[in-house]
């Protein structure tokens, strides 16, 4: 970098986004200028927005006034004439984004602008999935976060009070060529200075109880014992952690958040409300999964518990739950008795679901009647005719269940069948 290029940069970053003042401020403004390499070419666009009766539209012109696009579809509130401004951010190395914002009253409508090929083409702007709607009333604010040498990041921001508290998020969209996408790993949602973590959603349980699970046998510890998960709405701003069993469950709002000292990978949470504290120490695998935790200070679910992972080629497999580890890992595969009846049982779309024969069921662990280890429910609705018991990995009875309208109060309704996996006895020691 030759010298004297840097005070160079940093004036342009300045200018790049400064917000454009509007022409005949005083009186209502009817126009907006901003003036900045659009183009990327080197040279100065000025583009100028104007409010025509309750439209707006832009054109572009370059350093000698000549006119190298338009547009006429920008995006306003309904209504009256709205209010006007513009701001830019740069593109990186050369050429910059244009925002421009239209209001009336409480409605922000917001529009993302590129001049290219002699044309303003306007880039969508895209949350998780969908673009982002024209026009909001939910107290958002937008900005241009300037970062030399890289496209500048696009920002949204709010601030609301919640349940839990003051609720801020920062939503970052970065410039894709042709629209601006969310960037979840540059942005972030916190409670009361509290972040609120991008974990994978997944179940922690009482160590003790995964031992039936690992076996294949006994898992009514499992279905019965305490667990762990953490409510994570970065939209609309909860972190708590939620302790449960048999006897009900306890939802403790996360206050606090201290990131583990030394390479381990994890945090030391403080939890709860109404006078009720307690401590939980949650190790995350690969920065984005529970892993383990140890909880204290909340009586009863005071112990250590894990999340269900398997490492496979140096990658994380992380189950939701012991539903969905069974459906995945456990029942796939052919079956069969001693009268060689044959049953298939395959991974289906949807939570801890298989296909059973021509329907679709959903693994529950919830309700088995006693003797038995989980239900077969269909996913469709209505109540469950099979309850399975585990007889390890490879052998299973099938109990015939009849439970109330509503899908509980499951009892066994006569003698079960034995299924073992077909070719397992060739693996047997």
């Amino acid at each position: 970098m030759m010298r004297g290029s840097v005070p160079a940069l940093v004036l342009v970053g300045l200018l790049a986004f400064r917000p454009a003042r509007a022409l005949g401020e005083e009186s209502g403004p009817p126009a907006v200028s901003l003036t900045e390499d659009f183009s990327g070419d080197g040279g100065r666009e000025t583009i100028t927005a104007t409010i025509h009766g309750v439209a707006v539209r832009l054109e572009a012109q370059d350093a000698s006034g000549k006119r190298v696009g338009k547009a006429a579809d920008v995006p306003v509130p309904g209504g009256a004439r709205p209010e006007l401004a513009m701001s830019s951010g740069s593109i990186g190395s050369a050429g910059s984004l244009l925002e421009v914002r239209t209001a009336r009253g409480d409605t922000v409508c917001r529009s993302v602008w590129r001049l290219r090929d002699g044309a303003l083409n306007r880039l969508p702007v895209y949350g998780d999935k969908e673009p982002l709607p024209d026009c909001d009333t939910g107290g958002w604010t937008s900005r241009w976060d300037p970062s030399f040498n890289e496209p500048a990041r696009y920002v949204r921001e709010r601030t609301r009070a919640v349940a839990q508290g003051k609720f801020h998020q920062s939503l970052v969209y970065t410039f894709r060529g042709f629209e601006m996408r969310l960037d979840p790993g540059k942005s972030s949602a916190e409670i009361d200075g509290v972040a609120i973590p991008t974990w994978i959603e997944t179940t922690l349980y009482a160590k003790e109880g995964l031992e039936g699970l690992a076996r294949r046998y006994g898992l009514a510890g499992l279905a019965k014992g305490p667990r762990l998960r953490f409510d994570l709405d970065r939209e609309g701003g909860t972190f708590a952690a939620i302790l449960s069993d048999a006897q009900g469950e306890v939802r403790l709002p996360v206050t606090e958040a201290k990131p583990f000292e030394g390479d381990e990978k994890g945090f030391t949470l403080a939890a709860g409300g109404d006078g009720e504290k307690a401590a939980v120490r949650v190790t995350v695998a690969g920065g984005k999964a529970p892993q383990e935790a140890l909880v204290r200070g909340a009586g009863r679910f005071d112990g250590s518990y894990a999340s269900i992972i398997r490492w496979q080629d140096r990658e994380i497999q992380v189950f939701a739950s012991a539903e969905q580890e069974l459906a995945m890992e456990y029942l796939p595969g052919a079956w069969t008795t001693e009268k060689r009846e044959r049953l298939i049982l395959m991974p289906a779309t949807g939570p801890a679901s298989i296909r059973l024969g021509d329907a679709d069921v959903v693994v529950r662990l919830a309700g088995a009647p006693d003797g038995t280890d989980l239900l077969l429910a269909p996913s469709a609705g209505g109540s469950p005719a099979w309850a399975l018991k585990l007889a390890g990995p490879n052998a299973f009875l099938r109990v015939p269940v009849q439970c109330g309208p509503d899908g509980g109060d499951c009892r066994a309704a006569g003698a079960g069948q034995t299924f073992r996996r077909i070719g397992s006895q060739l693996n047997s020691r």
